[in-house]
């Protein structure tokens, strides 16, 4: 599985978290997984862990095509990026940059402990989510 998610019923948050190695390959599986659960419940706010993640190995041709993509919240729902590494710190702002018209709302932090102050989070009570919870091609 290129990401897990997690989901905070207390705070209506999304979290998407990236481990080990982070190659174009997944990070479109886990945007495409992302919007997929993002489609059948609605958060008010999303945050995506980058905090794990172990290498970097991602083209800029990938953040311009995710850029590109139609955003997965409309503008007023918060986003989070968690940062903390500096390589992939400059991929997330270019990312950012280029998709400033439309996700205004998107935040790069370097720790989860930001993300929460940032969003109001005191604490939070994340679950795992199955994945077959939402999966739309799933085997009858």
């Amino acid at each position: 599985m290129p990401s897990l998610l997690h989901f905070d019923i207390k705070n209506n948050v999304l979290l998407h978290s990236y481990q080990g190695r982070l190659t174009d390959t997944l990070l479109v599986k886990g945007y495409a997984h992302a919007d997929k659960y993002v489609a059948s419940h609605p958060p008010s706010r999303i945050i995506t862990d980058f905090s794990d993640v172990t290498s970097v190995e991602v083209s800029s041709h990938t953040v311009r095509t995710l850029a590109a993509t139609p955003p997965n919240l409309p503008v007023g729902f918060e986003r989070v990026l968690v940062v903390p590494q500096n390589a992939l710190y400059g991929v997330a702002r270019m990312f950012q940059i280029l998709v400033e018209n439309n996700r205004p709302d998107l935040t790069i932090v370097r720790s989860m402990e930001e993300a929460y102050r940032l969003l109001g989070i005191k604490s939070a009570e994340f679950n795992l989510i199955d994945p077959q919870d939402f999966v739309e091609d799933q085997p009858a």
